[in-house]
């Protein structure tokens, strides 16, 4: 006869426990079905929690799991800040605008505010600025640039709408008469000199005169004083101009041991005697800047003679080795 099979206390114990474990799931289900036989009609609530968006540049269609942003809170971020559209901006004034949103109408160009050495603002008086008069300097020049004593400038001068007798020089050619290429180092190195932008009816009436071409209609035209120019510049603006005696700053032309009635630009191509002296070689719509543009050679070729450079040669089938080889060499 077999033996009675004998049950751990363990055991036992674990199927009572089995058995609780069963009948508290019986009874949860119990009540879970007696709710669910109380409330049928409404249906289950499932929170959703949005996805936060990753870095970098979001997609053309957004995802349906966004929250979408609430009316007149701006079509970007949470704060309501417009978010930046894509693309080229449109210029200021109208979708016809300027280049890279620049304002429509060119550039703008502000006369320099002038700044002494030490860095305070100086006065600006009747166009140009305020300096110490010289008692020698005054006897060679009235107050709205008329030189004094048969002296005449090198460029030309000419009076502007709106503004008197008061004698002015385009930028350009004062420069270049000194010795610069263009106006911008003219300004920067003599800072004592002023800059004016002349304004657009000033600009039509330069035109009408012939002063300027009708070309430049479009440009930003600066103009100076020519009494300034004499006051900076003195004998080197002068035609046949001598130091110390064309000189406006008489006491510093000594000081800088000038000799008196030396030329002060040796290099000047003064006129035959009752010729008149050449002002539109500083001119650039009259070839003031050939120099830097004309490949030809600065000496002129005699008669007959080619100019110098690549030979030119009919390049065959039959000759094109050998004439590569000899620019080869």
């Amino acid at each position: 006869m077999p033996d009675p099979i004998v049950q751990d206390e363990d055991d036992q114990d674990d199927d009572h426990v089995e058995q609780d474990a069963a009948d508290d799931d019986d009874g949860e289900q119990d009540v879970d079905d007696d709710q669910d036989g109380r409330d049928h009609s409404s249906p289950p609530v499932v929170q959703t929690i949005p996805r936060k968006r990753g870095r970098g540049r979001p997609p053309t269609r957004p995802r349906p799991d966004w929250d979408t942003p609430e009316p007149g809170t701006g079509n970007g971020s949470e704060s309501g800040t417009p978010r930046r559209k894509r693309g080229r901006p449109s210029g200021i004034g109208g979708p016809r605008g300027g280049f890279r949103g620049r304002p429509k109408g060119g550039p703008s160009h502000a006369t320099r505010v002038p700044i002494d050495k030490e860095g305070n603002m100086m006065d600006v008086v009747d166009d140009e600025i305020a300096l110490p008069e010289d008692p020698q300097g005054e006897t060679k020049v009235n107050k709205d640039g008329h030189l004094q004593g048969g002296r005449d400038y090198r460029v030309r001068v000419f009076t502007i709408l709106g503004r008197g007798d008061r004698l002015y020089m385009l930028s350009t050619e004062p420069a270049r008469c000194t010795g610069f290429r263009d106006s911008y180092l003219f300004f920067t190195k003599h800072l004592q000199l002023y800059k004016i932008i002349i304004g657009e009816e000033e600009k039509k009436d330069l035109i009408s005169r012939d002063i300027i071409p009708h070309s430049y209609k479009g440009r930003a035209i600066g103009v100076v004083t020519a009494r300034s120019v004499f006051r900076e510049f003195g004998a080197r603006i002068v035609v046949g101009g001598r130091k110390i005696i064309d000189d406006y700053q008489v006491q510093a032309a000594k000081e800088r041991g000038d000799i008196e009635g030396e030329l002060a630009d040796p290099h000047d191509r003064l006129p035959a005697p009752g010729e008149a002296y050449n002002k539109n070689q500083y001119v650039a719509w009259h070839g003031a800047s050939q120099v830097y543009h004309n490949n030809a050679p600065s000496v002129p070729l005699q008669p007959g003679k080619p100019a110098p450079g690549k030979r030119k040669t009919n390049i065959t089938t039959g000759n094109w080795q050998f004439e590569h080889a000899r620019e080869a060499r």
